[in-house]
């Protein structure tokens, strides 16, 4: 019995926190501001065109980021190829909701010192590779919600499908489902005990 309560919670659990990504590229996002969280930390006004630690040190205050200890910074002229990785024309699928791009990148990578407390920077430099974003549908349209490092420099693979797809109706369908095996799982539970 208890044996059984306990594969019942784990499996619970396990479904409550799948719910929380996309399995695919653009399927609804779960927040609508995750677009626009997206773009503060990655495509903020007034990204320097400079090396000098001080400038960058004032943009991460101004952006209040210097919790995170990497973060990657593209130019403004940029936008539009960012938001295209998310489309046929730019990316291809990855894994999950992430996509990536078609062709290289030039961006920011600025390191930081957290456990200072004075968003002291450890380096900053330019790198320029395949960049993976996480895309999900955000005012109707397939948006990058995300950025993912690329360590390994992986390229995408021309056997994966263009990003850009709609999830269509079964991305609604299948979280209903989801609800309903949870809420079932829940009510044996509340019967078990």
């Amino acid at each position: 019995m208890t044996l059984l309560t306990l594969i019942l919670l784990t499996s619970a659990l396990s479904l409550c926190s799948s719910l929380d990504v996309n399995t695919k590229p653009c399927m609804r996002a779960k927040y609508n501001n995750a677009h626009a969280t997206f773009l503060k930390r990655h495509l903020p006004d007034g990204v320097p065109k400079t090396w000098d630690q001080n400038v960058w040190n004032a943009l991460l205050r101004q952006i209040k980021t210097c919790g995170r200890p990497t973060q990657s910074f593209f130019h403004e002229n940029d936008r539009e190829r960012v938001n295209a990785v998310c489309t046929k024309a730019g990316g291809k699928q990855h894994s999950g909701n992430l996509c990536i791009s078609k062709e290289k990148f030039s961006f920011v990578t600025v390191r930081v010192n957290v456990n200072e407390g004075l968003c002291g920077i450890k380096s900053i430099r330019n790198e320029t590779k395949h960049i993976i974003l996480g895309c999900d549908e955000v005012e109707d349209a397939c948006r990058p919600v995300h950025f993912e490092g690329n360590p390994n420099s992986l390229t995408p693979s021309n056997n994966q499908p263009d990003c850009g797809e709609r999830s269509g109706s079964s991305s609604g369908f299948k979280a209903t489902m989801s609800k309903s095996l949870l809420a079932f799982i829940l009510v044996t539970l509340t019967y078990i005990l």
